[in-house]
């Protein structure tokens, strides 16, 4: 019998919507207090973000919306908002797919460049074992300093999948699931690439690729 492995990405692929924003602002409309730290980000971040410094950014908005908040009361945080999504935001066909995935015994990996304090805890909910995010660390009073290593996308993703599958660096029996451009890498790795709901830059870059494609 073949074992075969199913990835998939968090943001869009199984959820309606990007979950990063949501959890960074709805921790500050329940600590209002944050506002005068988040008023500190300079409105010229959104070019760095265009230009692809997606990271520096990233840890920039972690920084000032949750820079400093203890490790118990962001992780609270992320278990209540890990329910809300699991409620309120998950498309239903990409449900069934990995539900598919699940009874037919495959091993599931979620992969995800959103920040485990709220991707595990929807992983359990959502009965998977295995996840990758991007991580943060915290300062020696236990609070929030910023990102861990690296973000977990793109060539960063890849790898860490590969280093979980260390029989299946040729990527034979997996099939990965992303609706984002940056997973290019996954999905091109993988036997079977499902680009989901494809972004327009994905779309275009979808043909002559062999991958399938997904509308849920």
């Amino acid at each position: 019998m073949v074992d075969r492995v199913a990835v998939f990405d968090l943001d869009v692929t199984l959820t309606r919507y990007d979950t990063y924003l949501p959890f960074l602002v709805g921790y500050v409309r329940r600590n209002p207090a944050r506002w005068a730290h988040v008023g500190r980000l300079p409105f010229s971040l959104a070019a760095f973000w265009r230009w692809g410094e997606r990271t520096w950014v990233k840890n920039c908005f972690l920084r000032a919306f949750v820079g400093g908040v203890s490790r118990t009361q962001l992780t609270d945080w992320g278990e209540h908002f890990a329910r809300g999504i699991y409620e309120n935001a998950m498309r239903d066909r990409g449900l069934e797919r990995l539900r598919a995935h699940q009874e037919d015994g495959d091993r599931v990996i979620l992969a995800s460049a959103s920040f485990g304090i709220y991707v595990e805890p929807l992983a359990r909910l959502l009965g998977i074992d295995e996840v990758l995010a991007s991580r943060v660390t915290w300062d020696s009073r236990d609070r929030l300093a910023g990102m861990d290593g690296e973000n977990c996308r793109d060539e960063e993703k890849l790898r860490r999948v590969r280093s979980l599958l260390p029989d299946r660096d040729d990527g034979r029996h997996v099939t990965a699931y992303s609706d984002s451009h940056a997973d290019l890498p996954l999905l091109k790795w993988a036997e079977v690439g499902v680009a989901v709901c494809p972004s327009k830059r994905l779309t275009h870059q979808v043909q002559g690729l062999e991958l399938e494609v997904a509308d849920w």
